[in-house]
């Protein structure tokens, strides 16, 4: 079987590093596509095959996957003589594992020929769980598609679960990003809290680790404000988009977003102020600067 894998980032990277070494195991190729050609050359010089372009592998690979930064480039993928759609071989299958918009991927779905199948499967895990193998997949799929493809989708998931239908797989992602970002937001003002109280921070983050308050969050990016890091396997300008994205999704589904409105906005004027490429977690630097106090260890 040859495979498709069309965006290297630093997700895609990592994802497709995993399944190359099961193409080599199954005796599959790994076709690959990038802007970054030296990101091909290297999965090139590790035994994938030069993708050369969309339709080309369009037009050669039973099985695609997308790894994209935004519906953007999925659409420009997705659309157009040279896009998937209209070069995908008969019965092709689909998976897309960027964050995104749920309306946009319906159009994609309306028009995909009928014998094609679109599964929206994002990730989560990060950047070292799509290296590691152990991402967890989203997906919005079939049962016995699933099941068909559960063995490959293992070589670079943990663990890959059914959400439902078609569009449920992005809709839970958004759903999980947004609890991340109000909590994300919220360690702030409860750090500032302490801090103001001059209390030790990092006997506070040991605390709020061992109580009701326990979280990815809070376990992993306390550390990374009382450091001064600020998270930097992740930007800003990305942790703004997936935002967007979330109070777009509530307006889709007509729910009042209230609380992903205001967070949203923060997060708005803290990419305005610091610039898309600064660490994510310095949208915390707005609490700081305003408070007149750093929250260090």
């Amino acid at each position: 079987m040859k495979i498709g894998f069309i965006g290297l980032g630093n997700m895609g990277s990592g994802m497709a590093a995993n399944l190359l070494n099961y193409c080599k195991q199954q005796g599959d190729e790994l076709l690959v596509l990038d802007l970054n050609q030296t990101v091909v050359e290297k999965f090139i010089a590790d035994g994938a095959t030069a993708g050369e372009s969309v339709k080309h592998i369009a037009q050669n690979c039973e099985l695609i996957f997308t790894s994209l930064p935004s519906s953007v480039q999925v659409n420009q993928v997705a659309f157009g003589p040279e896009g998937i759609l209209e070069n995908a071989q008969d019965n092709a299958v689909w998976f897309e594992t960027s964050t995104n918009e749920l309306a946009e991927w319906e159009k994609v779905q309306s028009a995909a020929p009928a014998g094609m199948t679109l599964i929206d499967g994002p990730v989560t895990g990060g950047a070292e769980g799509a290296a590691a193998g152990t991402l967890s997949m989203l997906l919005g799929i079939d049962e016995d598609v699933l099941e068909r493809f559960a063995p490959l989708l293992a070589s670079f998931t943990k663990k890959a679960v059914r959400m439902g239908p078609a569009g449920a797989g992005y809709v839970t992602k958004l759903a999980q990003l947004h609890l991340n970002y109000l909590v994300a937001q919220g360690i702030g003002e409860a750090l500032m809290m302490g801090a103001k109280a001059d209390l030790d921070l990092d006997v506070l983050h040991n605390v709020l680790q061992n109580s009701c308050a326990q979280s990815y969050v809070v376990d992993s990016y306390i550390p990374k404000v009382l450091d001064g890091s600020y998270d930097r396997s992740f930007a800003l300008g990305l942790a703004t988009k997936d935002m967007r994205l979330i109070t777009e999704l509530g307006s889709h589904l007509g729910i009042d977003m209230t609380l992903a409105d205001k967070v949203y906005s923060t997060y708005q004027t803290a990419t305005e102020k610091y610039g898309p490429e600064v660490p994510h977690l310095s949208v915390l630097k707005l609490i700081e600067e305003q408070s007149d106090q750093l929250l260090r260890s």
